[in-house]
C-alpha cells in the first residue's frame, strides 16, 4: 500500500512541477501577444477540451505533466508548418517577437519552479516553529559494526580534517563533511580532536543502501532553536539558497566526472518519494521543494535542448546582431537531446542496479 501511495505522490509531484513550469511560459507568452494554440494538463489522448478566446484548454489521458503549444516556438519553413500555424500572423509568433521578450518567455518557466520551491521552503519554516542549527562534525554516538567503530572513533570526537590523498577538507559543519564524503569515499585519513589531543586514523566509508549515501557510521547531535512564524520567510529563503548551492556543487562534481554512480533517474526519485511519504507530509513537501528547485536550475543551464540553451542562442544572436542558421540550431538541439537521453538512461541504469 505504501508503494502505491508513494507512486501516486511521485506522479502528482512531477505533474505539478511540470505544469507550473509550462504555466509560466504560457502567462508571459500571452502577455506579449503570442498565439498559444493549446495549454494541456497531462499528455496523450484528449479527454476534455474547452476552447477559450484563442487557446484550447485540455485534459489528456496520461496524468503526467503538460505542455503549452506556442506559435513560432520552433523556427521552420512555411512548407513544413502545420495548417493551424500557417494562419497565424507573424506579429503573434514567438520567433518574431523582440529577443528580450523571447528570453522572458523562456525564463518564466524556470522562475515559476523557483517560486514554487520558495513558497514550500518558507511554508515549511513558518509552520515548523523552529530551526535546526547546523551540527558540527562531532561524534555523538557510534553505530555498532560501522567503519567509525572499527577506526576507533568515540563519542565526543570532533573531525577537524579528512584527506583521501588528492583532496582535503576541514569541515565547518557535518553537512559540509557529508557532501565531501559523497565524492571522496575511498581510503581516508581522519584528523580527530579528542580532549586536548589530535589523533590520526585511517577509515573507509561505507555505502548506506537505504539512503544511497556514503557514511562513516556515527550520529551527530543537532539543536532546535524556536522562532516566531514570521522569521520563516528568512529561514525558508536561507534553506532554498543553501539547497541551490548544494545543487550547483553537485553539478560541478558531475561535470568533473565525480559522483556519477550517485546520479538518480525517475526510478530513484520515485523510490525516495515513497520513503518521504512514509515519513510524513513534511518530508514529502521538503522533497517537493527540492525537486522543483532542481528542475528549475537544470532548465536554466546552457544546454541547447533546455530553456537555458535557447536563452544562450538568443543572447548570441543579440551579441553578434545576426540570426544563427536554423538548421545548425536544430542539429545542436537534437545532439544535446540525444546526450540528455543518454544521461537519463544511465541514471535509470544506476537506479535499477541499486534496487538489486
Amino acid at each position: 500500500m505504501q508503494l502505491v501511495i508513494g507512486l501516486i505522490a511521485f506522479f502528482f509531484m512531477l505533474s505539478v512541477i511540470v505544469l507550473i513550469h509550462e504555466l509560466g511560459h504560457f502567462m508571459v507568452a500571452r502577455h506579449f501577444g503570442v498565439f498559444c494554440k493549446e495549454f494541456s494538463i497531462g499528455m496523450g489522448p484528449l479527454l476534455y477540451a474547452r476552447q477559450g478566446k484563442e487557446t484550447q484548454f485540455s485534459i489528456r489521458a496520461i496524468p503526467f505533466g503538460g505542455y503549452v503549444m506556442m506559435a513560432g516556438e520552433e523556427d521552420g519553413s512555411q512548407d513544413e508548418e502545420d495548417d493551424w500555424l500557417k494562419n497565424v500572423p507573424d506579429e503573434k509568433r514567438l520567433n518574431h517577437k523582440p529577443r528580450w521578450q523571447q528570453i522572458l518567455v523562456m525564463v518564466a518557466g524556470v522562475c515559476m519552479n523557483v517560486v514554487l520551491a520558495w513558497v514550500l521552503f518558507v511554508g515549511l519554516s513558518m509552520t515548523q516553529g523552529y530551526v535546526v542549527e547546523e551540527p558540527i562534525a562531532q561524534v555523538y554516538e557510534v553505530v555498532e559494526g560501522s567503519p567509525a567503530q572499527e577506526a576507533g572513533l568515540q563519542p565526543g570526537d570532533t573531525i577537524v580534517k579528512a584527506a583521501d590523498g588528492e583532496d582535503t577538507i576541514e569541515p565547518e559543519t557535518q553537512y559540509d563533511f557529508l557532501e565531501w564524503l559523497q565524492y571522496h569515499h575511498g581510503n581516508l585519513e581522519l584528523s580527530v580532536k579528542r580532549d586536548d589531543q589530535t589523533l590520526t586514523m585511517p577509515i573507509t566509508p561505507q555505502l548506506d543502501e537505504e539512503s544511497n549515501t556514503y557514511t562513516l557510521g556515527y550520529v551527530v547531535q543537532a539543536y532546535a532553536q524556536p522562532i516566531p512564524w514570521y522569521q520563516g520567510f528568512y529561514y525558508g529563503t536561507l534553506d532554498m539558497l543553501d539547497s541551490s548551492t548544494a545543487i550547483f556543487s553537485a553539478l560541478a562534481h558531475l561535470i568533473q566526472g565525480e559522483g556519477l554512480q550517485n546520479l538518480s533517474g525517475p526510478v530513484g526519485i520515485a523510490q525516495v518519494t515513497t520513503q518521504a511519504t512514509s515519513m510524513g507530509l513534511r518530508s514529502y513537501l521538503s522533497l517537493f521543494a527540492l525537486i522543483s528547485l532542481n528542475i528549475g536550475i537544470f532548465n536554466i543551464l546552457p544546454i541547447p535542448a533546455m530553456d537555458g540553451g535557447r536563452i544562450l542562442i538568443l543572447l548570441l544572436e543579440k551579441l553578434f546582431r545576426r540570426k544563427i542558421n536554423t538548421k545548425i540550431v536544430e542539429n545542436i538541439i537534437v545532439a544535446s537531446f540525444v546526450l540528455l537521453i543518454g544521461l537519463f538512461v544511465f541514471a535509470t541504469y544506476n537506479d535499477i542496479i541499486r534496487l538489486f
